[in-house]
């Protein structure tokens, strides 16, 4: 099994992110866990520091999901992390163009419980 020492949630629902960073607590009980509401503010900590993963909703307002990996690479910043979409959306589109993006690693279905984290960790 990976384990993660610095997971960056980027989600704009704090119902989400505080569910979200007890499921990953459960599984990485000594993780530093950085939530972020704000997608432009999460941009900037990643030009100065890595995680070890990044979990992203895609449905934000001012800056959707899509649109924070556009400007992660507009700013040159090297993603050597892995990052997933976790969304509400069941869009077959929104699937398809995470499971093609090149640094996405693959999409998860909220909301993000135990069983999902120990999932994307041994898959």
């Amino acid at each position: 099994m990976s384990s993660f020492d610095k997971i960056f949630l980027v989600d704009d629902d704090k119902i989400f992110l505080m569910t979200a960073k007890f499921s990953l607590k459960r599984v990485f009980p000594e993780a530093d866990i950085q939530s972020f509401s704000n997608a432009e503010e999460a941009i900037n900590r990643l030009i100065q520091e890595k995680p070890d993963l990044l979990l992203l909703d895609l449905n934000m307002p001012v800056m959707d999901g899509w649109t924070f990996l556009e400007q992660l690479e507009e700013k040159g910043s090297a993603v050597t992390f892995p990052i997933y979409i976790v969304s509400s959306s069941i869009d077959p589109s929104d699937i398809n163009r995470a499971n093609e993006h090149s640094h996405v690693m693959g999409f998860i279905e909220k909301p993000l419980d135990e069983q999902k984290v120990k999932a994307l960790i041994e898959g």
